[in-house]
């Protein structure tokens, strides 16, 4: 099986980070590495974007641009990963053949022929490139959840979301079909973690522009596929809200 990686270097290299992903074992892989200058490293490809662009506008244009020079070979996989991320070397073989889309957004893993069908072999640009992609096989039923929590990587620095881009976030979260109930849960817990002093992936700042994002959006056109993924995550938050509270009258009995 022969997987595409893409590799998204901005303006240079992380060592540590780019050997995790070189040294992935029993897998065969081409590495491009995409940056916006020439790094003096093997299949650089270098995509001259305006620092001005949003972030993820530049990642899409990057990639898009990057295959449409090399889609012409054959490839069974799309991996794209960035320069923040350190991998156990048994990362892709572990997820390759699992699920036509597998993976958390810094190192997300694609079946390239799902990606061709479904996804026009197209990045989106969307401020929430890599949970559009997850939303929508969500939606179709391609998956049966967003997030896959058994799957650990590790992550360089904190991700700290601007102010502009959590706003936007929760505007995109409207428009996937997200219900609301779910985006005051975000908020809540946020608020619960910050009073008990545990560490959350969401700041409670973020959080609450997400809400508010997503307020500045109610009554106006979703995708066109957003019913289907309020139905199903609906029903995928009822069912483990269920599981949880039989499991907690199991134990106390």
């Amino acid at each position: 099986m022969k997987i595409l990686t893409l590799y998204l270097a901005k303006d240079s290299i992380d060592e540590i980070c780019y050997n995790s992903v070189m040294k992935q074992q029993s897998v065969d892989q081409d590495i491009i590495v995409i940056s916006t200058v020439k790094i003096s490293i093997p299949n650089n490809f270098v995509v001259e974007i305006p620092q001005n662009f949003p972030l993820p506008v530049r990642v899409a244009i990057s990639i898009n641009r990057a295959i449409e020079v090399i889609k012409k070979k054959k490839y069974d996989y799309l991996f794209k990963v960035d320069n923040d991320v350190i991998l156990p070397p048994d990362y892709l073989i572990n997820l390759i053949s699992k699920k036509p889309i597998i993976g958390p957004g810094p190192a997300m893993v694609l079946d390239f022929h799902f990606f061709e069908k479904y996804y026009g072999c197209k990045w989106p640009l969307s401020f929430c490139d890599d949970t559009y992609m997850k939303a929508y096989a969500f939606a179709k039923g391609f998956i049966e959840d967003l997030w896959e929590k058994n799957i650990k990587i590790r992550l360089i620095g904190e991700w700290k979301p601007s102010k502009f881009r959590s706003y936007i976030y929760g505007k995109e979260y409207h428009k996937f079909g997200f219900p609301i109930f779910y985006m005051v849960l975000i908020v809540l817990a946020s608020i619960k973690n910050f009073l008990l002093k545990r560490p959350d992936r969401i700041p409670v700042v973020c959080s609450i522009r997400y809400f508010s994002g997503f307020l500045s959006e109610i009554g106006r056109k979703k995708y066109a596929w957003s019913k289907d993924f309020n139905r199903r995550f609906s029903a995928l938050l009822g069912k483990k809200f269920l599981i949880s509270f039989l499991g907690k009258l199991i134990h106390k009995s």
